[in-house]
């Protein structure tokens, strides 16, 4: 886990990715907050009924101090929140345990705090180091050296200590639930848009790279075939410059929406770079992708249009089967041989190579 500081930047814009995850975990320290609000006003009462009136007094200010966390959340300082959470927490169970002995376990709160400071990335990782290690150094001596107890308690001791264990497990475990589920939002977002085309949502070109690798390898493993397909769009910088790069984005969403629904679920479909797509075909060989890959570039001017443009929209296809021992930069300079053949032809046709 980092600082969030490190992914701010010396201008004033914040990207809403990252704007997004800050948002989230202020929430969960938030939830923290009146969770730890909520608890202490309880403790009040729990307090003044074992006539504990000193510890009913303390836990009045902090509620206060819980209160002010709030405070400092909603104002995005959760540097000077997540301190002031410390202190409290240490001085309460410093104050409990010395005044009713570990057998009250009050001591317990010292590890939720310990851990929710090091997950919780608003201090640096040196300063959150520093802070749990002190309260769990300090759950340690309050355990070896607080063994007093009140015998008026005594009879309250086990409901005080189960009371405790589950004060301090339960709220940890749902801030740790609703992080996890955040966390795990943010790693699939994470990785679509490391393996996605914003503009297309068809896979990126690392991906189609990465992919293409895989399947060659496999090729020369088990044997199985594989073909691929580079594909440009004709004519295109004739539609940017008349009607301008929106509608050459436009015509790219609906080619791509177009070649990728007409693919396989197998097949994998990635934005090459600018007009070029490229594709690929595990486990068939040309012969019988060939007349497929006609048959979708012959059928491409019917499904993708724009009102505004009267000309045929239609792509060059260059298409061929990965051959034995051969390496990718190998294929990938064959197949964008065989495009420039389907485009110096003429276009709007499908050039294979063997």
């Amino acid at each position: 886990m980092v600082n969030t500081n490190q992914l701010k930047h010396q201008h004033s814009f914040t990207s809403n990715h990252v704007f997004n995850s800050i948002q989230q975990t202020s929430q969960i320290l938030s939830i923290a907050s009146a969770i730890g609000c909520i608890a202490h006003f309880i403790f009040i009462f729990l307090f003044l009924y074992l006539d504990q009136t000193t510890l009913a007094w303390i836990n009045a200010l902090s509620v206060s101090a819980w209160l002010i966390t709030l405070w400092f959340n909603r104002i995005k300082r959760h540097d000077i929140s997540i301190v002031i959470m410390s202190i409290e927490v240490l001085s309460h169970a410093f104050l409990a345990t010395n005044l009713l002995g570990v057998d009250a376990g009050f001591h317990y709160y010292l590890w939720p705090m310990a851990l929710l400071v090091m997950v919780i990335p608003f201090l640096s990782i040196a300063c959150s180091t520093v802070i749990a290690t002190f309260h769990l150094t300090a759950f340690v001596l309050l355990a070896i050296f607080c063994q007093t107890s009140i015998d008026t308690l005594e009879p309250y001791y086990s409901q005080l200590f189960i009371l405790n264990i589950a004060g301090s497990s339960l709220p940890f475990i749902v801030i740790a639930a609703i992080y996890r589920s955040t966390y795990a939002k943010q790693y699939f977002l994470m990785v679509e848009l490391a393996e996605k085309d914003e503009l297309t949502q068809l896979f990126n070109r690392r991906f189609g790279l990465e992919a293409l690798q895989y399947y060659v390898n496999q090729k020369d493993v088990n044997k199985a075939p594989v073909c691929i397909s580079l594909v440009d769009v004709d004519h295109f910088k004739k539609v940017n410059d008349q009607l301008g790069h929106s509608k050459g984005d436009e015509i790219l969403v609906k080619i791509s929406n177009y070649l990728s629904k007409s693919m396989r679920e197998t097949d994998i479909s990635s934005r090459w770079g600018g007009e070029e797509f490229l594709f690929i075909f595990p486990n068939v060989t040309l012969s019988q992708i060939q007349q497929r890959i006609e048959n979708i570039c012959k059928e491409m001017p019917n499904h993708v249009f724009l009102e505004s443009w009267d000309k045929t929209i239609s792509c060059s296809f260059g298409l061929i089967q990965v051959q034995a021992n051969e390496t990718v930069e190998d294929a990938l300079k064959r197949v964008d041989e065989s495009l420039y053949q389907a485009k110096k032809n003429g276009r709007y046709q499908v050039v294979s190579g063997q």
